[in-house]
């Protein structure tokens, strides 16, 4: 566990998480192109609204990796 004065420990957490859960949004919305091209009706539906929520996922994610990555990088 980080303790929580160091920010720079805190935030390299941050980044690790946010990456591994786009990591496996990604990987969900790769496996589930097959359920799309072939559900249909409430199946369709479902995995459409789980399609959704992954959706959310990646764009959280992203933006925390993202605002890391431009704090590490940017000039001090």
């Amino acid at each position: 566990m980080v303790a929580p004065s160091d920010p720079a420990a805190v935030s390299s957490e941050r980044a690790e998480q946010a990456r591994q859960n786009l990591v496996n949004a990604l990987r969900a919305c790769g496996e589930l192109a097959d359920a799309v091209a072939h559900f249909e009706g409430q199946d369709l539906l479902d995995t459409l609204a789980y399609l959704d929520s992954l959706r959310f996922v990646m764009a959280e994610s992203g933006q925390i990796l993202a605002g890391v990555v431009r704090a590490e990088t940017s000039p001090q």
